[in-house]
């Protein structure tokens, strides 16, 4: 039997018992950062489209993407430093390799759902139109971002052992995704000297073809793989340190 499937059924279980708290979760986030951060800054930012629908997309990016990163990172960390379940794990025929599959799915799984949830929410909040062309763009490239948020998460999880140091990068992540990179603030309000710094991360690339999407401008296929890519890199270098880590595959 392919290791993968008691894995999955054990994630499958965990997610029925605790599916009310999760949906509560899914909800309640965007609806909190809508109501204490995109409205607020709605008052002072001016734009020639109307803010709270530009910064929808910053909604779906912060809740997708955090919800991904903290599903994963908590799921690597207590298998390997808070229950000691790794032990035990590797001695079955599971590998290094079905381990990170699974978390990275884990954190996928659980940020699609709250990407889905997020964008029904900001929709029906701004009472916004996408056509079905312009959410197949914004679901591609946020199935990618996710993946990259659970991928960092899954890395994470695994080096870093200290409850407080995880808080630490967990809300400085947060701040980041938030105010670092003009998913809530537009970036032609940010210093040149630092965009000079941020527009080299092609992260940057992939938040702003969500922000196009919904401006009805191109989107940048360059930077869409540049993310891409950069999630494939540090797929590998996970692995790897697993290697390290854990044990040969």
């Amino acid at each position: 039997m392919n290791p993968l499937i008691p894995l999955f059924k054990r994630e499958f279980l965990e997610f029925k018992k605790n599916v009310f708290p999760i949906f509560l979760f899914w909800i309640l986030m965007p609806i909190v950062i809508h109501t204490f951060l995109a409205i607020p800054l709605s008052r002072i930012i001016t734009m020639d489209i109307r803010y709270l629908n530009w910064s929808a997309g910053g909604i779906w990016i912060t809740t997708a993407g955090m919800t991904a990163f903290l599903q994963s990172a908590s799921r690597m960390r207590k298998i390997q430093f808070e229950s000691q379940q790794i032990d035990a794990l590797l001695k079955t025929p599971i590998s290094n390799l079905d381990l990170i599959l699974i978390n990275i799915a884990r954190g996928m799984i659980y940020g699609v759902g709250q990407f889905i949830v997020a964008i029904i929410i900001t929709s029906t909040l701004n009472n916004e139109y996408l056509s079905i062309n312009s959410i197949l763009i914004i679901t591609l490239q946020m199935f990618t971002l996710i993946l990259h948020f659970s991928l960092v998460g899954t890395l994470i999880g695994m080096l870093v052992s200290n409850g407080i140091f995880f808080v630490n990068i967990s809300f400085i992540l947060f701040l980041g995704v938030t105010m670092g990179f003009g998913n809530f603030i537009p970036l032609k309000y940010y210093p040149i000297s630092f965009l000079s710094v941020i527009n080299s991360i092609p992260t940057t690339t992939a938040f702003e073809n969500v922000r196009s999407v919904i401006l009805h401008n191109p989107f940048n296929w360059v930077g869409f793989s540049l993310t891409l890519l950069g999630t494939i890199i540090i797929g590998i270098i996970t692995l790897i340190i697993s290697h390290k880590i854990f044990r040969k595959i």
